[in-house]
């Protein structure tokens, strides 16, 4: 493969510029592109407004490493190789993208300059959104961002033919953009219930901290950040009516919050990246004691991930302001959690809490109108 020439910055400016162009793109051009295939159409109506055509021709360079990221590309026609020069001078290429894949996605997540270089491999057609209003595509459209986990999912499980060094170097880079976009998916989430926002990071914090208490190892920790940071990802299809309701549900609107972990697990099925969260979401709900949902399952038949989750999902709950009620003192929550050991919560799990309780550790969590 042609790697091409490293073009100057203003080289690069006047390419920038050559290949603009006014025109739109018409919503039915995007339904044919596999990346919105499922997206209904006012997110698709959406993209169109955002985002422009932009041209490039073979070997252009399109973005520069270590320039500042503000554009968001998705491929309509062409080939786009992204490669990375080393320490050494020479340039590696990490992948190559094709009609309806992305790029360009990773500096806008982080906010940091471009890790890599992308180059039109042949004539090539692409959407350009700038980098605001690809924050409101992702607040906006949600399932903007679940397309962009699946392409990252399979991106994820073709790097074998890297480098041993590079591999391990990619991998973090895109488990990091990994979790920025279910970040982004879960932002969205809980800007639907504003009384909610915040929990999901106070969980996934509390969970981590129970995990390492315990000895957990880095890849089962990494999947209980991943499954405690998507634990209510199948409130997405709850109304927000429901979501919103400033008081005590009805027996029917309790009976459709409980469907979030299977919903859940259905969408999690879809990504195969994802797949090894699916504990941590389907059984966050479950019962020590066999009696909670939505299988029934007790003592250490619950996958530890859900255990640990169930926890501090229970203790944000409590400590946490709601319009029909205001949280519990913290102390009243760890007396709720002691005396619900070995009935609602794994009696290990809720030791190794208290342990991180004791030692001031909670103190760091991000406000919840927790009081001590």
């Amino acid at each position: 493969m042609e790697t091409g020439r490293r073009f100057p910055r203003a080289a690069c400016f006047r390419a920038v510029q050559k290949g603009m162009r006014k025109s739109k793109p018409a919503v039915s051009s995007l339904r044919k592109l596999d990346f919105f295939a499922n997206m209904p159409d006012e997110h698709l109506r959406l993209v169109a407004r955002v985002a422009r055509v932009r041209s490039f021709g073979r070997n252009e360079l399109i973005i520069e490493e270590d320039t500042v990221a503000d554009t968001f590309y998705i491929i309509r026609r062409g080939r786009v190789a992204i490669t990375k020069r080393l320490e050494n001078g020479e340039e590696m290429v990490l992948g190559e993208e094709q009609r309806g894949g992305f790029f360009g996605e990773m500096a806008l997540l982080d906010e940091g300059p471009r890790s890599a270089n992308a180059k039109a491999l042949e004539p090539t057609s692409l959407l350009e959104i700038s980098r605001r209003d690809f924050k409101v595509l992702l607040d906006q459209a949600p399932l903007l961002a679940y397309a962009m986990m699946r392409v990252l999912s399979s991106r994820l499980r073709g790097s074998g033919a890297l480098l041993v060094s590079q591999l391990q170097r990619k991998n973090r880079e895109l488990s990091r953009a990994y979790l920025d976009t279910v970040n982004a998916v879960v932002n969205t989430l809980e800007a639907r219930d504003p009384y909610t926002r915040g929990h999901t990071e106070r969980v996934t914090r509390i969970a981590k901290s129970i995990a390492l208490k315990m000895g957990i190892c880095d890849e089962e920790l990494f999947i209980i950040e991943l499954g405690a940071l998507l634990h209510d990802v199948g409130k997405i299809g709850v109304s927000d009516a429901i979501l919103r309701k400033p008081g005590p549900l009805d027996s029917q609107e309790y009976m459709q919050i409980r469907e979030h972990p299977d919903k859940g697990r259905a969408i999690l099925s879809n990504i195969a990246y994802l797949q090894r969260a699916i504990p941590c979401v389907l059984h966050h709900h479950e019962r020590f004691d066999g009696n909670g949902y939505p299988e029934h399952l007790a003592g250490f038949r619950i996958p530890l991930p859900g255990r640990i989750i169930s926890v501090a999902d229970a203790f944000d709950a409590m400590t946490s302001d709601r319009p029909y009620r205001k949280g519990l003192p913290v102390r009243r929550a760890i007396a709720e959690l002691r005396r619900n050991a070995g009935r609602q919560f794994d009696p290990a799990v809720v030791e190794a809490f208290l342990k991180i309780w004791r030692r001031g550790k909670l103190a760091a969590l991000p406000a919840s109108g927790a009081k001590p």
